[in-house]
């Protein structure tokens, strides 16, 4: 299994960061893709990445966190971005719900992430909430820089917006919501190609039924696959192997590292 996104670098979890590697590697938990959100995180993520074999990173600004991009975000961007182990920019986007970051910023620096993650050849990892309209103006506009794979994390979007990214060939994560009982995930995922569909944990946030309010980690992905298996009627060791194969489809760094590996 593979947890596409979780936060280890969190308060939450990052004190127990070693017993939570050897916990997955021995429940099967294979690789875990540690996401950034500002400017510590960023860091924090390539370190972990530098310190377990099966941890990787991305890089970028979260939309709470836009009013802080600067000179010196991009720089950090630009030097860690052909780390052989960071393998997107994200999680980026648009958040409506909070506004802790006026729109206009938020859209201009989701923007300017993108063109970066163009340049390096690396996908985008996507935050969007409340917001899904005009995230898809953004994207619209920046098309041309759309080369890479799109991911949409957490998605919560409505069936229809669903049909017409996939349409784009853009990529979807479920979590934790996927498992609530008044999510209705089933009539969105039957929008969604068994081919375009990840898990993740976003731990340590949104841990899944049984398990709801509690610290999550990436040790529940298991009730994720199984949802998922479930939705799309499928045995669960074949869920599994789908999720992984779309996983290293998206983020081809990920192969890139294995490769090294074996030489």
């Amino acid at each position: 299994m593979i947890d596409s996104h979780l936060h280890l670098d969190d308060p939450k979890l990052r004190d127990n960061v070693k017993q939570i590697v050897a916990d997955c590697a021995a429940q099967g938990v294979e690789l875990l893709i540690n996401n950034s959100c500002d400017y510590a995180s960023m860091l924090a993520g390539v370190e972990l990445a530098e310190s377990y074999d099966c941890v990787f990173a991305t890089i970028g600004m979260h939309p709470h966190d836009s009013k802080s991009f600067d000179g010196k975000f991009v720089e950090t961007m630009n030097r860690l971005a052909a780390h052989p182990k960071v393998v997107a920019v994200g999680e980026i986007g648009l958040d409506y719900f909070y506004d802790l970051s006026d729109r206009q910023t938020q859209r201009d620096v989701f923007a300017a992430q993108i063109e970066l993650a163009d340049s390096y050849k690396l996908p985008l990892t996507l935050h969007v909430r409340d917001a899904y309209g005009d995230a898809w103006d953004v994207l619209r506009a920046q098309k041309k820089h759309l080369n890479s794979g799109v991911l949409w994390h957490c998605y919560s979007g409505s069936a229809e917006f669903a049909r017409q990214a996939a349409r784009e060939g853009h990529y979807f994560a479920f979590g934790g919501a996927v498992t609530f009982k008044n999510a209705h995930k089933e009539e969105v995922l039957e929008q969604i190609p068994i081919d375009r569909v990840l898990s993740e944990t976003d731990s340590p946030y949104m841990s899944p039924e049984p398990l709801r309010g509690r610290v999550n980690t990436p040790l529940n992905l298991h009730l994720v696959v199984a949802k998922l298996a479930s939705c799309y009627n499928v045995d669960v060791n074949a869920m599994e192997a789908q999720l992984k194969e779309n996983t290293y489809r998206l983020f081809p760094k990920l192969n890139e590292h294995k490769l090294r590996q074996t030489v």
